[in-house]
This record gives structure tokens, C-alpha cells and sequence, in this order.
């Protein structure tokens, strides 16, 4: 096998890894945060804190972002649920 050509996969590989990684944990906010709050509401469970420590650097961006809107969403429109207080 060509050693270019070996250079070109493993960097594609890495930046597709590299891309994806953060995609999923952004992407993956919405419908986590939902259940876990859906749990609590559902079963009293307290381990949504685990959930909100987890998503923590997303949390801190606040409330008047894209990205708090699509938690909203999954929250509210999809779970039917309220977050935590």
C-alpha cells in the first residue's frame, strides 16, 4: 500500500472524528437532557444532576441560543416535561 496514500486515509479519519465527536455530544444534549428530566418527573430519580454535569459546557452558553431552544424542544415538546425546581 502506498504510504501517501496511507497519510491521506488516516488524516481523513481524524478529521472526520475529530468533526464528529463534538456533533454528537452537541446533537445529543437535546434528547439526554429531556429523558433525564422525564425520569425525574416520572420516578423522582435525582440522577439528572449526573446529566446536568455531563452537559455542563452547553448549559453554561444560557439561555438565548439556538442550542438552548433545541434543548427546549426536546424538554418540552418531545418529553412533555418540565426541567428541574
Amino acid at each position: 500500500m502506498n504510504g501517501s496514500y496511507q497519510h491521506a486515509t488516516s488524516w481523513l479519519k481524524w478529521t472526520v472524528l475529530v468533526l464528529a465527536v463534538p456533533a454528537v455530544y452537541v446533537l445529543s444534549s437535546g434528547p439526554v437532557i429531556g429523558l433525564a428530566f422525564w425520569l425525574r418527573e416520572a420516578t423522582g430519580w435525582d440522577g439528572f444532576y449526573h446529566v446536568m454535569w455531563f452537559y455542563l459546557p452547553i448549559l453554561m452558553l444560557g439561555h438565548e441560543n439556538p442550542l438552548a431552544y433545541y434543548i427546549e424542544w426536546w424538554v418540552i415538546e418531545v418529553f412533555d416535561t418540565v426541567g428541574p425546581g
